[in-house]
C-alpha cells in the first residue's frame, strides 16, 4: 500500500476493540479513521493517520460517566527490524512489519490506548463531587435526627428558666 500511496478512510467498532474494553465504560461507538500510505523523499515507507471519536471514560474524581473526544495524528515508519527502527527519523514512530500482513484495526486500537489520559477526570467545574454529596447527606440526617429525637435536658432547662436550681 504505501508503493502504490493509497489512502483509505472508513471506521470501527470500539465493540471490535477488546483491548481497549477495560478502560471503557461503553463499548458502542465508532472511531473514524483516515489513513495515508506513501513513501517519503528518505525512501521511507510511512503510515501517516487521523482518528476521530468520543470514548465514554469513567471520571475518577466522581465515578461518574464522561466523553473524552479524541482527535488523534500520528506518523509510523514501516520497518520490518529493530535496526532499521533506530534509524528511523525523529518524526516517525517505529512500526514493526515482520511480513506482508498488517492488522489495521490493531494499529488503530493501539495509538486510540495511547491516547487515552493517565487519569481521566472531568474539569471541576462539570464534576460531581460525591464526597461533598455524602457530607450534605450526612449534615441532613443529622439534622433529620435531631430534630425528631427529644433532648434529655430538656426538662433540666425548664426547671432551671423556673427559677428551680
Amino acid at each position: 500500500m504505501a508503493e502504490t500511496g493509497r489512502l483509505l478512510e472508513g471506521g470501527y467498532s470500539l465493540e471490535e476493540m477488546e483491548r481497549l474494553h477495560d478502560s471503557l465504560l461503553e463499548q458502542s461507538g465508532k472511531v473514524v479513521v483516515s489513513l495515508e500510505f506513501g513513501v517519503d523523499a528518505e525512501g521511507i515507507r510511512y503510515m501517516k493517520g487521523r482518528l476521530q471519536t468520543a470514548l465514554t471514560l469513567e471520571c475518577q474524581r466522581c465515578l461518574q460517566a464522561m466523553q473524552q473526544p479524541v482527535d488523534t495524528e500520528f506518523a509510523l515508519g514501516l520497518v520490518r527490524s529493530n535496526d532499521a527502527a533506530e534509524l528511523l527519523p525523529s518524526h516517525y514512530e517505529p512500526l514493526l512489519v515482520e511480513d506482508d500482513t498488517l492488522f489495521l484495526r490493531d494499529v488503530i486500537e493501539d495509538e486510540l490506548l495511547l491516547a487515552l489520559p493517565l487519569v481521566a477526570m472531568h474539569e471541576p467545574s462539570q464534576c460531581v463531587d460525591i464526597h461533598a454529596q455524602a457530607d450534605q447527606a450526612q449534615r441532613d440526617e443529622d439534622n433529620c435526627g435531631e430534630e425528631k429525637k427529644a433532648n434529655p435536658f430538656a426538662a433540666l432547662a425548664t426547671l432551671k428558666s423556673n427559677g428551680n436550681t
